[in-house]
């Protein structure tokens, strides 16, 4: 059952491993959200440049072939204005908890990941990206 306190959003869920992105786009499902999937970063950017409604949030792993969810991040920011961006991974060292990407702050989850902790960031991140009840728009701080 979806909670009601989660904004409603589209999440475009990133990752090269097929079990770990399913296992988040079934929990991200349950919570309530509309899910999008892509397998690679360039299929990711595609996908944000031409989605109607526009995607709100990009969950991405750090480590793919080809471009890398820091890269997909950097494109993100600089060129499509709109979605936030959450990076996860197993790679980088357990103290890091938020990477520079082109000046902006991007947060990073550690795989394996805490789904409590996936929900309560996001309903944090989209709280402040997406536009209000009132139509206000979003605030971009993180």
């Amino acid at each position: 059952m979806p909670s009601e306190s989660l904004p409603p959003a589209v999440i475009l869920v990133v990752d090269d491993e097929e079990a770990v992105s399913l296992l988040v786009a079934r929990f991200l499902t349950h919570l309530g959200y509309s899910v999008l999937q892509a397998a690679n970063g360039e299929d990711a950017l595609a996908i944000v440049r031409l989605r109607q409604p526009p995607v709100d949030l990009v969950l991405s792993d750090v480590v793919m072939p080809g471009m890398d969810g820091t890269e997909l991040a950097g494109w993100i920011l600089t060129e499509c204005p709109g979605p936030a961006v959450l990076l996860m991974t197993g790679q980088l060292p357990e103290e890091i908890e938020r990477v520079n990407v082109q000046g902006r702050i991007v947060r990073v989850l550690r795989k394996p990941l805490n789904l409590d902790q996936l929900q309560e960031l996001l309903r944090a991140m989209l709280y402040l990206f997406l536009p209000d009840d009132r139509g206000d728009p979003p605030q971009r701080a993180v």
